[in-house]
């Protein structure tokens, strides 16, 4: 279905980029906390990785007399391998960086509200009592903050879908909860914390990268532990 156009007003088409910037700011906001939730998660991941590379590199070194599979030579090239493969991937994951880009998210959704707050500002201009700005003067305006805002979008990264998606569950859960407050009704605000709970699973490349490496981290200290009860017991 095609758009009709023809009525549009500068200040119809204000109020639509008001609620546009407000949709992308947010998007900025969910993508800045998930990828700030990603360097902790690594953070976490390489601290457990590190000392378990570190086990690994003295067992091969002098734990044969905890168990004699440490002395083994495909133990041995188990253990750099693993230690390489740490490293590695610690480069990696280093080039990403996790905080510099959700710290710039985080000033970039800063520097849309500015914007947003300018076209706000053009609204209330309108409907001053002492309002003396044409329609010429206010569309050059407008036009002022759009070019300022594509400058915004091309010199930043895009945000991920999951983002919008949950950006758009955060704003549909308020609105069900503020339309059972004002209604007086408690079901609606139960079903909305329901609703809340249900949260979007995050299946982005590198989240899944973390939960490869979970795995790898817990059958590593499985395989620790088991080796070395079982040189003890033995």
């Amino acid at each position: 279905m095609e758009k009709e156009y023809k009525n549009i007003t500068i200040y119809s088409e204000v109020e639509k980029k008001i609620n546009t910037l407000n949709k992308t700011r947010n998007n900025r906001i969910a993508m800045s906390k998930r990828l700030k939730g990603y360097a902790e998660k690594w953070n976490f991941m390489f601290l457990f990785l590190n000392i378990e590379a570190v086990i690994f590199v003295l067992l091969s070194l002098g734990g044969k007399e905890v168990n004699g599979v440490f002395e083994s030579k495909s133990y041995s090239v188990f253990a750099g391998i693993f230690s390489i493969y740490v490293i590695l991937l610690q480069y990696f994951i280093a080039g990403i960086n996790f905080n510099e880009r959700a710290l710039k998210m985080h000033y970039h959704q800063l520097d849309i509200e500015d914007l947003i707050l300018k076209l706000k500002e053009l609204i209330i201009k309108r409907n001053s009592s002492n309002n003396n700005s044409d329609e010429i003067q206010v569309l050059s305006d407008f036009k002022i903050i759009m070019d300022e805002y594509q400058v915004l979008l091309k010199n930043n990264e895009n945000h991920d879908p999951i983002d919008n998606e949950r950006r758009a569950q955060d704003v549909q859960n308020s609105e069900d909860t503020d339309s059972a407050e004002q209604m007086g009704q408690r079901e609606p605000i139960m079903k909305s914390k329901k609703t809340r709970q249900k949260e979007i699973k995050d299946f982005t490349l590198h989240n899944l990268l973390w939960y490869f490496n979970l795995i790898v981290m817990l059958l590593s200290a499985m395989a620790i532990i088991r080796y070395i009860f079982e040189g003890w017991i033995m």
